[in-house]
């Protein structure tokens, strides 16, 4: 997949993104704005201060517009105002362990807020590609070693899983009784676990270990045993550009669910803070008995995305290991991090 010909297709699209404030809602922002795209970003605050959003001052480089999901009206005016060809949905309450203390908040954010954004599309009818981003948790886990696939059930042990999986059923019914017959190319897609500097957000294990290991505090981590795929955030948003590029040209072959996981960067999370500590250059961490229920092992197969995307994955571990903690560093080296975070982008692109 040439990422020089992916951008080219942005360059003077109107693009709505919404969670633009959070980490790959930020990351994919500065990217769509790098290719040229007219991005509007539609969130809440950002989640976090720290935050990417703030590091790469991306208030200055798009238009950003506050606002929540939940809200149809205010849905509905940001999509006619701004009129997008593209819609990439970010915005959710990401946190599994925040859906068991607010239930309720985290349906109406993941299952109606992506309601509200499709009808206001709908009713809108300028639309010509629509991306809903959702999680790996969407499938009825039965802690297997083969990776889901897009066929297999959905479902969701806990809240945030399962508001994802509505997300989903909310979207596919959309695109087969609105969007299929009218031509606007509808895709979702999944992926696990992203690594990659800049994320600040909460009871997540990477941005808990930065927080903690810069104030030499121990790292305190829960299910050490528990095995992910680990990618890396800009080859995960590669897969969602290019998904979305292909559903806008030709909507009817691209249309649906789509996995984006890396099978060589599958670890346990204790792996994964040995590798972190160890690229940091120092650091200890200890285990706490978490009282919620979180899956143990949760593994994607993306034969779909290589197979009709062209999607693969460059980064290898050691090297999403290595760009994550160079990134903080240089953060916290009080370096330009818009530059440095380009010069990513840019190192990316030549591999």
């Amino acid at each position: 997949m040439e990422i020089d010909r992916l951008l080219r297709f942005y360059s003077g699209k109107q693009v709505l993104v919404t969670g633009h404030t959070g980490f790959k809602g930020a990351w994919l922002t500065l990217w769509l704005s790098m290719a040229g795209a007219h991005v509007v970003g539609f969130a809440q605050d950002p989640p976090s201060n720290p935050a990417l959003y703030y590091a790469l001052s991306l208030k200055d480089r798009i238009t950003d517009v506050r606002g929540d999901v939940r809200n149809y009206k205010t849905v509905a005016r940001i999509v006619k105002r701004y009129n997008p060809e593209i819609i990439m949905h970010l915005a959710a309450q990401p946190i599994l362990l925040d859906s068991y203390e607010s239930p309720i908040n985290t349906y109406y954010t993941n299952a109606f807020g992506t309601l509200n954004l499709l009808e206001a599309a709908r009713r809108n009818g300028h639309v010509k590609a629509i991306l809903n981003v959702t999680t790996d948790k969407v499938y009825m886990n039965k802690n297997q070693m083969k990776g889901y696939v897009e066929t297999d059930s959905l479902g969701g042990h806990d809240p945030y899983s399962s508001s994802k999986a509505c997300s989903e059923m909310i979207t596919n019914s959309y695109r087969e009784s609105f969007f299929a017959e009218i031509g606007t190319g509808v895709a979702t897609a999944r992926a696990g676990n992203v690594l990659g500097g800049g994320d600040w957000g909460a009871k997540r294990l990477v941005p808990d270990m930065v927080r903690l290991i810069t104030k030499k505090k121990t790292i305190m981590i829960r299910y050490p045993k528990a095995i992910r795929p680990w990618n890396y955030v800009l080859d995960v948003l590669a897969g969602y550009m290019k998904l979305t590029q292909l559903v806008y040209e030709k909507p009817n072959e691209y249309a649906g669910g789509y996995n984006f996981s890396n099978p060589a960067t599958i670890k346990r999370v204790d792996e994964v803070v040995e590798a972190l500590i160890d690229e940091w250059g120092y650091g200890n961490y200890e285990l706490y008995k978490s009282r919620t229920y979180e899956d143990k092992l949760l593994l994607l197969d993306s034969t779909k995305a290589q197979r009709k995307l062209g999607w693969k994955p460059k980064a290898n571990f050691k090297r999403i290991i290595k760009n994550t903690v160079a990134w903080y560093k240089a953060y916290y080296s009080k370096m330009n991090m818009f530059e440095y975070s380009i010069e990513e982008l840019n190192r990316y692109a030549d591999l």
